[in-house]
């Protein structure tokens, strides 16, 4: 298995070799960097701190309609699977976008088609879509936050079956209720919160207002803390990253973060089959998202007969590849078990603070970054 994966890997930096990305520097997220982690704990949730952005909550606007810890005062993080069919942009663009701290890509099918998670917590929308459906993978990343998720259906499929997963974890029997699944009886009472938008094509249609099924999460139920380190200070070591160029090998999936030093922020645009770049922004708000940091987190993924069926390792370490303040950290990840948060570590083996804002989260695909941008060239 180790060797298939080892030749998947190559096969996939290989393809972004192309003439356009010659004079750029390719990231062996594969190689050994030899680091030595130190131990962490957990970190201090600072009173009127988000632990999710590291934002002053009083600061945040308040939209009617919304919930989430800067409104109602109570820590219950939101997990929704967003639809990314050819890059979420034009028609498929998802909305309640602007409000999520942080984004994960993942893999949805062997020939780079990647899926989108959103985790709310500061601001918790009172629509957001287009809800699709879940993978394996993307029920260990409940776990880690222990949140309330939205998805439109999942895999059943044996060795990849989500509500094999849901058991394993104890999720489904417990008291509270924290699975907010879209294919059930109208019987449910979140099912009301599931509605069709109009004017746009189904399945990428499915709307959610999650600011009403956090309300029905029991206000005793409290998730672990699992906050990030946060600083002020810019980094003061690491390369040049202005551009980052992520590439699935997928036409209309692969992205590119342009980092504004102004803002402090990467701000992501999606690729086209011409090679032109669209920016990537919410339907409702037409906000360009642009993100604090950026994670490149590298696993292992194996696909369970099926080229739709894939099985991301959420749970283990590895190297990540992490941007922010316009430079690029050589780092790794790690997480003990299902129950545990992720670490991201620097070079030297320390957890690494981030910058305070919103997150981005790739995971396993090939990476290339210049610096500086080619429209400066």
């Amino acid at each position: 298995m180790k060797k298939t994966l080892r030749v998947l890997l190559a096969l996939a930096l290989a393809l972004c070799l192309t003439p356009a990305a010659l004079a750029e520097t390719v990231i062996d997220g594969q190689a050994d960097r030899n680091i030595t982690l130190q131990e962490v704990g957990l970190n201090e949730v600072i009173d009127g701190v988000s632990p999710t952005t590291g934002l002053t909550l009083s600061e945040l606007d308040q939209p009617e309609g919304f919930a989430g810890l800067a409104i109602t005062g109570r820590y219950m993080p939101m997990l929704v699977q967003i639809d990314n069919t050819d890059g979420g942009v034009g028609d498929r663009a998802p909305w309640g976008a602007t409000y999520a701290d942080i984004i994960y890509e993942t893999p949805l099918h062997r020939n780079g088609f990647t899926r989108l998670s959103f985790l709310f917590s500061d601001l918790i929308p009172d629509s957001v879509g287009p809800v699709r459906s879940a993978r394996v993978g993307h029920v260990d990343l409940r776990q880690e936050w222990d949140a309330g998720f939205l998805y439109y259906g999942g895999q059943t499929r044996k060795g990849s079956n989500i509500e094999e997963r849901f058991r394993e974890y104890g999720v489904t029997s417990r008291d509270v209720q924290v699975l907010f699944s879209g294919i059930v009886g109208n019987n449910r009472p979140w099912k009301q919160y599931y509605t069709r938008v109009s004017g746009v094509v189904s399945p990428h249609n499915v709307d959610a207002n999650v600011a009403a099924m956090y309300e029905l999460i029991d206000p005793s139920f409290t998730p672990p803390n699992h906050a990030f380190l946060f600083t002020d200070e810019l980094p003061a070591t690491g390369e040049n990253a202005e551009v980052i160029t992520i590439d699935w090998g997928a036409a209309m999936y692969n992205s590119r973060f342009i980092y504004d030093v102004d803002s402090n922020q990467y701000f992501r645009y999606m690729l086209q089959k011409d090679g032109t770049e669209v920016a990537y922004e919410d339907k409702y708000t037409q906000e360009q998202l642009a993100f604090s940091n950026l994670i490149v987190q590298h696993t292992t993924v194996t696909w369970n007969g099926s080229s739709d069926a894939p099985v991301t390792v959420h749970i283990g370490e590895g190297n990540a590849d992490i941007f922010m303040g316009g430079k690029y950290i050589a780092g790794y990840w790690k997480r003990a078990d299902a129950n545990s948060r992720t670490v991201f570590y620097d070079a030297e083996g320390n957890e690494i603070a981030l910058q305070r804002g919103k997150t981005f989260i790739s995971i396993i695909p090939c990476l290339l970054y210049t610096s500086p941008s080619p429209r400066d060239a």
